[in-house]
């Protein structure tokens, strides 16, 4: 019988040998499949961040390009506006010109002998200085949006 019981505990002790060997594989084999995941884990955030950068700049390079675009927008509109305020420039030098010319004939027809109110002739005076006014404060305009545009 001894050599039965001795059987049995050989083969008791191979089976929970085996038993354990299986799980220290699986273990070792768990343990091996985590440290590859941890890895990809890592490189997976690793690239995520990175990709995360790119949008970033991506979306900072399309808002400087709309905002490159707004502001040539916007200086689309000061251009305008410098060519009515050129537009209006030019009218006032015409009405000034005829004002000038309109003194020029009141002037000569004093030399001729005709009697000219003074009253209105101080309002014309009054007229054009104003309106030199308005011409010097228009070109000041002017040149200040010049130096805006450069």
């Amino acid at each position: 019988m001894g050599d039965t019981s001795n059987w049995e505990f050989a083969a008791v002790v191979a089976a929970v040998s085996i038993g354990l060997c299986g799980l220290l594989v699986f273990t070792v084999g768990s343990i091996v499949m985590n440290w590859i995941v941890l890895g990809r884990a890592a490189k997976s955030a690793k690239d995520s961040s990175e990709a995360s950068l790119l949008v970033q700049d991506a979306a900072r390079g399309i808002a400087a390009r709309d905002s490159a675009a707004l502001a040539a927008a916007g200086l689309a509109e000061e251009t305008k506006r410098i060519a009515e305020l050129r537009e209006q420039s030019t009218a006032l030098v015409e009405q000034q010109a005829r004002l000038q010319e309109a003194v020029r004939n009141l002037i000569e027809a004093n030399v001729l002998g005709a009697q000219i109110v003074p009253p209105d002739n101080s309002s014309l005076e009054a007229s054009i200085k104003r309106l030199d006014d308005h011409m010097g404060q228009l070109a000041a305009a002017i040149a200040a949006m010049g130096k805006r545009e450069t």
